[in-house]
């Protein structure tokens, strides 16, 4: 994998005014698409775009939360102002992997109520 495909650009396009994200590779493709965002197919580019329909605040908490993914696990993200971010969040599980951690989780509840709270949370 090149440095290349770990580099991404998250900015709000100046004439649509869309949020967009451009670069990255297919393990950043797969987490911008479980944060929701929708990807973008043309004959000569690639790229995703938040949900139409958001406002602006909605925006920017979704674009902030990607970038918090996405540099969690490596990408250099170059963003926006409004979507910078030092927190760190990570990116969700695969759905097998959800799975796993939700059957830990249960196995190690001692009583009915922790084991309900790990289903419900």
């Amino acid at each position: 994998m090149t440095l290349y495909d770990r580099l991404l650009a998250l900015r709000r396009d100046p004439h649509s005014g869309e949020v967009l994200a451009r670069g990255g590779d297919p393990e950043a493709h797969s987490i911008l698409q479980r944060t929701d965002w929708v990807p973008v197919v043309r004959l000569h580019e690639h790229y995703h775009r938040l949900p139409v329909g958001l406002d602006e605040a909605e925006e920017i908490c979704l674009a902030t939360r990607t970038v918090a993914r996405l540099r969690t696990v490596g990408y250099h993200v170059d963003c926006d102002d409004d979507f910078e971010t030092e927190l760190r969040e990570p990116h969700h599980l695969p759905l097998g992997a959800q799975i796993l951690h939700l059957a830990e989780r249960i196995r190690a509840a001692t009583t009915t109520d922790e084991a309900a709270n790990v289903l419900t949370s």
